[in-house]
């Protein structure tokens, strides 16, 4: 990328575009379900003849949920077969290219919708090149070329700031530095554009002769700086920066000077005395050359691959699940956020409410974000109108006139979620019928 007329980097993270698109508070409930339900016990002091009802109902909501995102996996699993880098079965069809198309535009839309539900959010290619421009400025610079790419997605959630120092010789050694989120986690869904393969000759395309254009690569990692969002880039190629080329040619160029001035001097006073001397002094002078010359070329590529490993490195460390394992991730994350935001609001309204008529959803909102900030130290945003959702679809919660919302009665909860099981089963079974693709209308469409 060309960065003579990048626009001038912020020194605040509230200016930095990246985060001005992610949500300024976290939506992400930090807790494990159990661990939801042990401190939702504690606090409000649950009795023995309702704690049963209540074990039951988190563990009948817990099984429903599970059985939902089944749907999902089961649909996922079936279109990620044939786009899976890592799978061994053997398609005994050819698999057409508009097909492969289909199965891609699928596969990518309802990860997209998983994602959603586990509070990600999508980056988009402007903001993608502006953390390029940052990683260019401050880190390892990086050739970064996007037309090898036919689909690149990547998503993002959470994040907390990191701030980068540095010292220039243009701004005289004066102290520099500029605030950065650090994605608490990042996807990757990508697939290699046909060109790369097409015998274009292309300067990253030999470093991406493992990454087939026939298949869908997912990737999953924690802990990334925006100044190194790039090297997650497949095709990314280190660029050396001016100063470490200096370090390699300045002593380099002044190392030969030197040493060609002493032998031409030497060869000079020989050639007068001796014919064979002549010829010896100029051997050693272009022997000696070279030598500089391969002394030049072993400390760039001894620099090169310093950084090469350094990259490395990192992402093994942060690398958290590949291609199918990226798929069951982000379907637990989803299952486990949807569980926690229908608990959390479920208990709220049964427990707050008492006999006045009903909680609003600014109410609840407020009594959910005060708990979870004094059990986990963290401002979560929490998603009343879903959970609410989830609760009215489940029979578990109902609202009056002024949109005030009332929980089921405990003792009814149970009863009321065996009722919705027997229906989730019933309505799957009828829509097994008639499937045979993941594309066409059966087991998992409405």
């Amino acid at each position: 990328m060309n960065l003579r007329n990048s626009p001038t980097l912020n020194s605040r993270i509230e200016d930095d575009p990246i985060v001005d698109g992610l949500p300024k508070r976290t939506t992400f409930i930090p807790l494990r379900q159990k661990d939801l339900q042990k401190v939702l016990i504690s606090k409000f002091q649950i009795t023995d003849g309702e704690l049963l009802e209540y074990k039951k109902l988190c563990s009948r909501l817990q099984a429903i949920f599970h059985v939902e995102h089944l749907a999902s996996l089961l649909y996922l699993e079936e279109i990620y077969d044939t786009l899976d880098p890592d799978s061994n079965i053997v398609d005994l069809e050819t698999v057409s290219i508009e097909k492969r198309e289909a199965l891609t535009n699928a596969l990518l839309s309802e990860v997209e919708k998983l994602l959603f539900s586990a509070h990600y959010k999508r980056l988009s290619r402007e903001e993608l090149e502006r953390a390029i421009e940052v990683g260019c400025q401050w880190g390892v610079q990086l050739d970064v070329n996007f037309d090898i790419y036919e689909r690149l997605e990547i998503f993002a959630r959470g994040y907390r700031t990191v701030q980068l120092t540095r010292r220039r010789w243009q701004k005289l050694f004066r102290l520099e530095s500029i605030e950065l989120p650090e994605f608490q986690r990042l996807i990757m869904a990508f697939r290699m554009s046909p060109a790369l393969n097409a015998g274009k000759k292309d300067k990253f395309k030999k470093n991406q002769k493992s990454l087939d254009e026939k298949f869908v690569y997912l990737k999953a990692f924690k802990n990334i700086p925006e100044n190194d969002l790039e090297i997650l880039l497949p095709g990314s190629k280190v660029r050396l920066t001016k100063l470490d080329r200096a370090k390699i040619l300045l002593p380099t160029l002044s190392g030969m000077a030197f040493t060609i001035w002493k032998v031409a001097r030497g060869v000079l006073v020989l050639s007068l005395a001796f014919h064979f001397a002549n010829i010896l002094g100029w051997a050693i002078l272009i022997g000696a050359i070279g030598g500089y010359v391969f002394k030049s070329v072993l400390s760039y590529l001894n620099t090169k691959n310093k950084y090469q490993f350094g990259l490395t490195e990192s992402l093994y460390i942060k690398n958290l699940d590949n291609n199918s394992g990226v798929i069951y991730r982000i379907l637990n994350e989803a299952e486990e956020q949807e569980l926690c935001e229908a608990v959390l609001a479920y208990t709220f309204l049964w427990k707050c409410a008492g006999t006045e008529p009903g909680l609003t959803e600014d109410e609840l909102d407020k009594l959910v974000e005060e708990f979870l900030e004094q059990t986990t130290g963290i401002d979560v945003d929490f998603e009343v109108h879903d959970g609410l959702e989830k609760l009215e679809r489940l029979a578990l919660a109902t609202r009056n006139d002024r949109q005030e919302w009332k929980a089921s009665p405990i003792h009814l909860a149970s009863e009321l979620l065996n009722k919705n099981w027997s229906e989730l089963f019933e309505s799957r079974v009828a829509k097994t019928t008639g499937f045979e693709h993941p594309l066409d209308d059966g087991l998992f469409t409405n």
